[in-house]
């Protein structure tokens, strides 16, 4: 059934952008900052930037996914015009899964040569992706009500593909994990990558 008021969509937007946000701003904790009196000269201080460039840009590619998410919820919620009890919970879960990034991104950030710790991560990034994807399937299949009259079966099947592309990225990283091949941080831009070339256009609008 439908959610009565005063929960209603608005409240769940500015939820979600809330916790994004805080995420997104927690992440910096994992950039370890210089201890008192360890950067005495030009040698420690250029050892101790050697030493956390590999966490910087682990935290630049994180933060992208986060953003590309958030991105991800604010077109979903743009095609919805209310949301029912089982979107809901499905929502609240996956704004729990984004608050353990922050944990699971430390064991990345480490510079760390455990496969695990970087499956961890990638774990991680396979539930909000699975999340994202359901919610969505959900709504446009199980209960249709929930969406704007003007979406189009179209733009609602491109955007189901268009939000599938996380999973697959995810499942891709974990397998070359499993594999054994090192996991590099380029992967991060794969979602984005693929969205630009496959998913620049939507339904409905015309090419530039």
């Amino acid at each position: 059934m439908v959610v009565a008021e005063p929960i209603n969509k608005v409240n769940l937007e500015r939820l979600t952008n809330g916790i994004y946000a805080f995420t997104m701003t927690l992440m910096i904790r994992n950039i370890s900052s210089p201890a008192a009196g360890t950067l005495s000269d030009a040698t420690t201080f250029f050892r101790f930037i050697n030493t956390t460039v590999y966490a910087v840009f682990d935290f630049i590619g994180a933060f992208l996914i986060l953003g590309m998410f958030w991105l991800f919820y604010y077109q979903m919620f743009h095609r919805m015009k209310t949301f029912d009890s089982r979107f809901l919970y499905i929502h609240l879960l996956s704004l729990m899964v984004v608050v353990f990034v922050p944990f699971t991104q430390s064991f990345t950030s480490d510079g760390s040569e455990i496969p695990i710790a970087d499956i961890v991560f990638q774990i991680n990034y396979l539930a909000l992706a699975v999340l994202l994807a359901g919610a969505w399937y959900y709504a446009c299949r199980a209960r249709p009500s929930l969406l704007v009259p003007e979406l189009t079966g179209a733009e609602a099947v491109f955007l189901q593909k268009k939000f599938l592309v996380p999973v697959g990225v995810s499942i891709f990283g974990i397998t070359i994990l499993l594999s054994g091949f090192p996991y590099f941080d380029v992967i991060y831009l794969f979602p984005f990558a693929i969205i630009a070339i496959f998913f620049h256009h939507p339904p409905g609008v015309p090419a530039e």
